[in-house]
């Protein structure tokens, strides 16, 4: 089976955990999308239902991954969080989900592209982390009317310069969803 198979079932997996969608679910929002770049496998209009609690509608999700092509075969079959485990030292994962557009209730930090990886929250730790050398770095923002959040993830706790401008240049690529 084709790595995008795999993505999509371990997406699905993520849906069913989450609560799973129901018929009131809204039409899913376009994904973000990446342009296409050598050393790099994406998946474009992977779709995540989440229900924040089982009384609330589910809010269906669109994302993109990047995965650094020499990983690609690694992460298969993929599972959201667990597959970071099986990432190279020098692996990435880019993960871009648009939350929704035009939401003036919600606040997300106003931001232009490309994102800068700077600008990032870095999380040495968080809840359910796969792994101790797994680091996450998540950017919750407003671009273009769009609320996306973008993540990214490495094999190692300390990203050398090299491996910091290999995720920038992948950032770079992202591109606003069609609307």
């Amino acid at each position: 089976m084709s790595l995008r198979v795999f993505l999509a079932f371990g997406l699905c997996a993520c849906q069913i955990a989450a609560g799973g969608a129901t018929a009131a679910s809204p039409a899913p929002p376009a994904p973000p999308r990446l342009r296409p770049a050598p050393g790099w496998t994406s998946i474009r209009s992977l779709l995540i239902s989440v229900s924040p609690r089982r009384s609330e509608p589910a809010a269906s999700q669109a994302s993109v991954i990047a995965v650094t092509a020499a990983d690609a075969a690694r992460l298969t079959p993929f599972a959201l969080f667990n597959s970071l485990t099986r990432l190279r030292r020098g692996g990435i994962v880019l993960i871009a989900t648009t939350i929704g557009r035009h939401r003036p209730s919600f606040h997300f930090a106003r931001a232009r592209f490309p994102l800068r990886l700077s600008s990032f929250r870095v999380d040495h730790g968080w809840e359910n982390q796969p792994a101790a050398n797994i680091q996450q770095r998540l950017r919750a923002v407003a671009v273009g009317g769009w609320d996306l959040d973008v993540r990214v993830y490495f094999a190692t706790q300390h990203p050398d310069r090299k491996l910091l401008a290999k995720a920038q240049a992948e950032l770079d690529r992202l591109r606003l969803p069609l609307a």
